[in-house]
This record gives C-alpha cells, sequence and structure tokens, in this order.
C-alpha cells in the first residue's frame, strides 16, 4: 500500500469514529429531528391548507347534495 492510500483509510476511519459517537449522543438526535421538522413544516401547511378549485368545489357540494360522500383524494363522488 502507498502512503495515499493508508492516510485515505485513516481519514475514513477517523469520520466512522466521529460519526459513531455524534450519532451516540440523545442531543445530536434531538437537534436533528428538530431541524428536519423546521424544515418541513411549511411544505405540510402548504400542503394540508391548499384549496381546490372552483370546479371540484362545484362537484363536491353537487354530491354532497345528492348525499353521496366525496373522495378527497380522487376528487370524485362516491354513491352510497
Amino acid at each position: 500500500m502507498s502512503w495515499l492510500w493508508v492516510a485515505g483509510l485513516a481519514l475514513f476511519a477517523i469520520l466512522g469514529v466521529s460519526a459513531f459517537f455524534v450519532a451516540r449522543s440523545p442531543s445530536f438526535w434531538m437537534g436533528l429531528v428538530k431541524e428536519v421538522i423546521a424544515l418541513a413544516v411549511p411544505d405540510i401547511v402548504k400542503y394540508l391548507s391548499a384549496r381546490n378549485t372552483f370546479a371540484i368545489e362545484e362537484k363536491m357540494h353537487e354530491c354532497v347534495k345528492r348525499g353521496g360522500t366525496w373522495d378527497n383524494f380522487r376528487k370524485k363522488c362516491r354513491d352510497k
């Protein structure tokens, strides 16, 4: 082995051991979860608060008036 391979292997081992010790820490996982949630919340709120178009809203109200059940995933009426 050349010295470059040895240096690369040593660097890889040091990074692996460091990652292992960091990942064992509960504060690391709490901070990671906090960051992921902080990044995901705006997209989740945008998705959940998105309204249907007016055409779909009219179809939904017509379905409910007829006594059917509106399927929000398929955007169509399910008759009972």
